[in-house]
Parts: structure tokens; C-alpha cells; sequence
């Protein structure tokens, strides 16, 4: 496979992801069939092309810059994204779950995690469902990290998500940047590659990586963190359109005495958690938003247990689930 590599200094990318806003020239949505197949070829190139690079995350006044390297496994993956700045962080993952790994005050800490899709790999495996609940429209062309791409607008056709704005490789399809977009076309969150190489087989020993000096792919250890919810105690009904429940496991959490229980629901672009514990005393309901817009969260009782609902979703959204939440065998809160 042919090698692409471009660089762009990280200096210069942030100013260009602060001051960017979407501007895209979109024609008129694609046909569905269209749009699908784009869609797919996207999910499939973040999954299946070898690639490495640095790229830039920038949420709010929040930035962040991560190593990554893709290594394609079959139709599968195998990747590890690291923090080169902050807190010394990687993260693994592969198609059966994903590992964080932090070095804190000189010790290793382990942490299984419920998400193991991060930029580029954004769009789900079968991308091609979203085009019931997304607008797919062509923009103009552009160039990221020095490579050429397309702008594809995918925007919500109702008001239970967010829309992205993405950039895709002319040759492989792979996002070379994605904003995140509010119905107004805010950016509320940001990715951008800064230096990349599409091709071959990606070197292990690249920089930003762990330096434990570990060099294979094999997913390190993890401890029993989560495990399955056999007993539910609430129940959910009329979910937005398109959603449904992807996850529910028991987990401990930092600053939580026990267990909590953690759901997600999520159309494969937009996810929102639902965070289940006993509810010590009655407590008025909370609504919040963070100050960039982009979480919304409430917290509510539902008959013995406190709830709290919270995602990158708007609104109403968050707001379906929280007042669709009911005890089982109850219709009411207590």
C-alpha cells in the first residue's frame, strides 16, 4: 500500500481549531443508498487502514494533543491512542474492549472502559443505519495535516442529536478531522489530525507511547471492574427514535462507596449514560448543561434509586430518557 505522510505544527493547528467554524458549502442531501455507502466507507477505513499520526482535541478552552496508531487485524482493529501532554495516559483497543492505562505518582493504574471507538474510529461498524436519523450532504474539498479530503456534513433530522461535520481522505475515506455541531453549527468538540501516515504496517515503538518498553499488541490485563446487571431495578420506555440500550453492566466509580449501575443508550453517533445507585434520602431533581453546551444531565429519583442521566446529546434527548425512567412494577416515583 502506498505511504502518505504530512505534517502540520501543533502550534499552528490550534489556532486553526479555535478560530474554525464549520462553513460548509453542503448541496442537497445525498440519496440514502448515496449516503449510506459514504458513511460505510468511512466507518470501515477508521477499522481497516493502517495509519499513525498525531492529531488535536480540542473541547471548549480544553485542548489536547494524542498519539494514535491503527493496526488492521482482518476485518478488526488493534489501536493505542496516547496523551503527549498532561497526565501520562494510553489507551488500547481492540474489537473486544478497551484498557486505559495511567501512570499516577509513579504507579500504574489499570481501567476497563465501556468505549472503545475514539477519533477517527467514530462512526459505528454498520455506519450505514444512520442515514435513517442523519442528513448525509458533500461539502467542499479541503486539506488536513497536508492531505487532500472531502467535508461531509451528517446533520440530525430531528432534535434528539448532534451533527458532525468531518473531513474525509480523498484516497482511503479515513476522517482526517470531525467537529461535533449543535443545531446552530457551533463546534463543540474538535478533532484534527496534525501528522499522519496512511499505509503499511504501523511502528509500535512510535512516539508518545508507553515507555513500560512492552511492544506487542496483546491487550493488558485489566481488573474485574464492570460485570453484568442480572437484576434490573428500573425500567425504560419510549426511548428517542433510533436509540436503544447498548450496555448495562455494574461498576465502581471513584468517589462512590459501592457499585453503580451503568447504561448506555445510543444511534450509533450520539451516546447518553444513564448511572443507577441507591437513593439515601429524597432529593430534589437536578438539570444541568456544561458551560460549552455540549452535556446535558439530570438527576432525578425513580422509586429506591437515584438516577443520573448525562451524554453529548441535546436536550431533549437526555430530558426522553430521564422522564421515560419508572421502578419496576411502578408507574410512579416514590
Amino acid at each position: 500500500m502506498t505511504q502518505r505522510r504530512a505534517r502540520m505544527p501543533a502550534g499552528m493547528l490550534a489556532g486553526c481549531l479555535a478560530l474554525s467554524v464549520p462553513g460548509v458549502q453542503a448541496a442537497d442531501p445525498l440519496p440514502p443508498q448515496e449516503a449510506a455507502a459514504l458513511l460505510q466507507r468511512m466507518s470501515d477505513a477508521a477499522r481497516r487502514v493502517a495509519y499513525e499520526g498525531v492529531f488535536v482535541m480540542q473541547h471548549g478552552a480544553s485542548m489536547q494533543t494524542l498519539s494514535i496508531i491503527n493496526r488492521p487485524v482482518g476485518t478488526a482493529k488493534e489501536s493505542r491512542l496516547a496523551a503527549m501532554d498532561g497526565i501520562e495516559r494510553e489507551i488500547r483497543c481492540s474489537e473486544t474492549g478497551s484498557v486505559s492505562r495511567i501512570m499516577e505518582g509513579g504507579q500504574i493504574k489499570l481501567e476497563k472502559r465501556l468505549n472503545s471507538r475514539y477519533f477517527p474510529d467514530l462512526l459505528p461498524p454498520n455506519a450505514a443505519t444512520l442515514t435513517s436519523w442523519y442528513h448525509v450532504k458533500p461539502g467542499e474539498r479541503a486539506r488536513v495535516a497536508g492531505l487532500d479530503c472531502r467535508q461531509i456534513e451528517v446533520s440530525p433530522k430531528d432534535e434528539f442529536r448532534w451533527g458532525y461535520v468531518l473531513c474525509a481522505e480523498q484516497g482511503t475515506g479515513l476522517p482526517l478531522k470531525a467537529m461535533m455541531v449543535n443545531a446552530a453549527g457551533q463546534p463543540l468538540m474538535q478533532y484534527a489530525f496534525a501528522e499522519i501516515r496512511i499505509g503499511g504496517l504501523p511502528r509500535v515503538e512510535s512516539r508518545g507511547l508507553s515507555k513500560t518498553g512492552q511492544t506487542d499488541w496483546t491487550m493488558p490485563p485489566a481488573p474485574a471492574a464492570m460485570r453484568p446487571i442480572m437484576l434490573e431495578t428500573v425500567s425504560v420506555r419510549n426511548l428517542p427514535p433510533g436509540f436503544s440500550r447498548i450496555t448495562a453492566v455494574k461498576r465502581q466509580l471513584p468517589n462512590k462507596p459501592g457499585e453503580v449501575e451503568h447504561w448506555v443508550f445510543s444511534d450509533g453517533l450520539t451516546h447518553i449514560s444513564l448511572f443507577l445507585e441507591p437513593a439515601l434520602q429524597p432529593f430534589e431533581s437536578i438539570r444541568g448543561q456544561s458551560k460549552q453546551g455540549m452535556i446535558n444531565m439530570v438527576k432525578r429519583q425513580v422509586g429506591a434509586m437515584q438516577a443520573t442521566i448525562l451524554g453529548d446529546a441535546p436536550w431533549p434527548a437526555i430530558e426522553a430518557i430521564a422522564m421515560g425512567l419508572e421502578a419496576r412494577g411502578d408507574t410512579a416515583d416514590r
